[in-house]
């Protein structure tokens, strides 16, 4: 009775271990599908921040344009100017610089230079007696004034940029492609424009209103991301050009901007001979027996660029916890699945060799 009792229970573990594995079995299935809903989600997620962390730029922009226009901020006053800007100065970390070119060639020019004599720095150029004199005054952390520079004559023509070129053809908001912001270290940060026109009540341009970007921080914010899964990520331009990488802590860029080349990363340069030989917006690949998950996918910034966004992730990074509880469960499921059939096996043996040995007593 007891045997017959203990063969049950055998059975029934040997039955419950074969379900947990075809249960498991069909869970390792989902894995792929959870490693594209991540690169999905990871990618819906750096193009939203993306926008989010540029795209203010254009609303200031606009809005120091607005109020130049009617008025409320100008040359005469440069208290004005200083008030629209400082409170976005501790805002928007991103943001370099707020300026206003002129018509006549005067500009205004407040810039965060992170130098350490000094945090801020105002440009002025006016035009003296058909003279354009160039000054500049130098801020502390607080905003307040430390020295002024000598009086020089202005080299600079604002007219004369890109930014001030590109609203004035649009006549609306213009975006500048990524050039460099050359600072006092030798670095060429990356950084972009957004531009702004101001017209006056006879819709004649008076100058325009600008916000210099600087994309430093777009990439500490990509390293932010994509460090607990060891994700490389990166952001290019239509050019190529690296807007923003995950891993540009680690790059010298003394003296240039980065393009794709310049990341020298092998799972990088791999991912994207891979796009460039078959063009899947998401794809597997193998480098150095590492089995890796990619994604390159474009996206709109503004309406005059398209930008283009890399991921690439090692796919244990992806499952490893469900690799490992998997693992775990197989381990057990098997371990109950031997013992039982070893124990089923011992108890069906027993009562044949108990029948045998009173054979042999006969």
């Amino acid at each position: 009775m007891f045997q017959t009792f203990l063969r049950s229970i055998l059975i029934f573990l040997l039955v419950l271990s074969c379900w947990v594995l075809y249960v498991n079995f069909q869970q390792s299935k989902q894995l792929e599908r959870f490693s594209n809903d991540y690169i999905w989600q990871l990618n819906t997620s750096i193009k939203d921040a993306t926008r989010n962390f540029i795209l203010p730029a254009k609303n200031i922009a606009k809005l120091g344009a607005y109020m130049y226009q009617e008025n409320l901020i100008s040359f005469a006053q440069p208290e004005s100017l200083k008030t629209f800007v400082a409170p976005f100065v501790e805002s928007y970390p991103q943001f370099k610089g707020y300026f206003v070119g002129l018509e006549t060639k005067e500009f205004w020019f407040w810039r965060n230079t992170y130098d350490p004599n000094y945090a801020f720095r105002i440009q002025e150029i006016r035009v003296n007696n058909n003279d354009r004199e160039d000054r500049k005054e130098y801020l502390d952390k607080e905003r307040q004034h430390l020295r002024f520079s000598e009086l020089m004559t202005a080299n600079y023509d604002p007219s004369s940029r890109i930014w001030y070129e590109g609203a004035k053809a649009v006549g609306t908001s213009f975006w500048s492609d990524v050039y460099s912001f050359n600072t006092p270290l030798d670095e060429s940060l990356p950084g972009i424009t957004a531009s702004y026109p101001i017209y006056d009540e006879n819709n004649a341009l008076i100058g325009v209103w600008g916000v210099d970007i600087v994309l430093a921080e777009l990439s500490n914010f990509l390293f932010d991301v994509g460090s607990s899964r060891a994700t490389e990520m990166a952001i290019f331009s239509e050019t190529n050009k690296v807007i923003a990488y995950s891993g540009l802590k680690d790059i010298n860029i003394k003296g240039k901007l980065l393009t794709a080349s310049d990341l020298d990363k092998a799972p990088i340069q791999k991912a994207l001979q891979s796009y460039k030989n078959h063009g899947f917006s998401e794809f597997y690949f193998t480098e150095n027996g590492i089995r890796y998950l990619a994604s390159y996918s474009s996206f709109l910034f503004g309406s005059e660029h398209k930008w283009n966004l890399l991921l690439v992730v090692p796919e244990s990074q992806l499952i490893e916890e469900m690799g490992k509880n998997y693992s775990l469960i197989l381990f057990f499921a098997f371990t109950i699945i031997l013992v039982s059939l070893i124990c089923l096996i011992y108890l069906i043996r027993q009562p044949l060799r108990f029948s045998l040995s009173k054979m042999v007593d006969k």
